[in-house]
């Protein structure tokens, strides 16, 4: 641990990110008691009609001292409540300073994708560890392979129930601006359309604009070509990195593939789909349950810079 290193001022800061993840945990204690204490009062003193707006009233006194929205509040409440009486192992790091209030709120959030009693208590046991000494966007990255893995089915129903809810609204401003939000669209066409549009503002050459400003107006100039009565333009050629767990590829379940960054996920369903097609160029990292590559296999016209020299080494040619 970090405690332990001989320079006094590193071991001094890192006791300091404990006394602050120790006071995060006496701040969320106290707040729990104060809302149980709270609700067993209102149980007992208010009419039934009546209580849930004196609860609301309660968790606006809790909001209020915490400098917070109500609607942070009503998050932190939900996270911390989740912690405490779900995640004990997480609550009992958290109180001893092993982990911080924001590596509790990602850990609850993900308890609350689980459908299984034996997954949350799984995450528990195993999450304590790798936040411990990761970094909160290490530990998100985690988390989502940790539910992908452990309950493949509901990834899969959880695709298809988010995906269907998929829209793109546009918000006017005052000042003559606007946004453009496309939401709950699947995850490998926005890396896809993430991947084109780097790589067309990157190859503007002599451009004043900054690379944003460069994606943006190519987006647009790819929107300004939306015609029902003309042909779409050709999707261009995309290069998808994922790691595909060798039990999907032996049929012996459905653990979803993960992104080479990470990131997002596929259901195994949807992955079989997108390998049937043969359009994207896919690189296929095969992968045992703690991410050791056995196999690694691509698929497209050419061969990549490091092949294309081993077979010119090999064949002179």
């Amino acid at each position: 641990m970090i405690e332990s290193t001989p320079d006094a001022q590193v071991a001094f800061m890192a006791e300091l990110r404990r006394e602050s993840a120790q006071m995060d945990y006496r701040r969320w204690a106290a707040m729990l008691k104060f809302l149980d204490a709270e609700t067993a009062r209102i149980e007992r003193e208010v009419e039934p009609q009546q209580r849930d707006l004196a609860l609301a009233a309660v968790r606006s006194v809790v909001a209020q001292a915490n400098g917070w929205s109500e609607h942070q509040a009503a998050g932190r409440i939900h996270e911390a409540e989740t912690a405490r009486d779900d995640l004990p192992t997480v609550w009992k790091a958290f109180g001893e300073g092993e982990i911080d209030a924001a590596r509790v709120s990602v850990i609850a959030n993900g308890a609350w994708k689980l459908t299984r009693e034996q997954s949350v208590e799984k995450l528990d046991r195993r999450s304590v560890a790798y936040a411990a000494t990761h970094t909160v966007g290490e530990l998100r990255r985690w988390v989502k392979r940790f539910i992908a893995r452990v309950e493949p089915d509901e990834v899969e129903k959880r695709y298809e129930d988010v995906v269907a809810e998929r829209s793109v609204t546009i918000h006017h401003h005052e000042d003559g601006t606007g946004d453009l939000f496309a939401e709950n669209l699947p995850s490998y066409v926005l890396a896809g359309i993430d991947q084109r549009l780097d790589h067309a503002a990157k190859s503007l050459s002599e451009d004043d604009r900054t690379l944003h400003q460069r994606r943006a107006d190519l987006l647009v100039d790819a929107l300004d070509h939306i015609d029902p009565d003309n042909e779409p333009a050709r999707t261009p050629n995309m290069a998808i990195g994922v790691m595909v767990p060798a039990s999907t590829v032996a049929g012996i379940d459905d653990q979803p593939a993960i992104s080479a960054d990470q990131d997002w996920v596929i259901p195994a369903n949807v992955l079989r789909t997108l390998a049937e097609s043969g359009n994207p160029f896919w690189y296929r990292l095969t992968t045992d349950d703690r991410d050791n590559i056995l196999a690694t296999r691509y698929d497209g016209r050419y061969p990549s810079h490091h092949l294309r020299n081993a077979i010119r080494f090999r064949d002179g040619t």
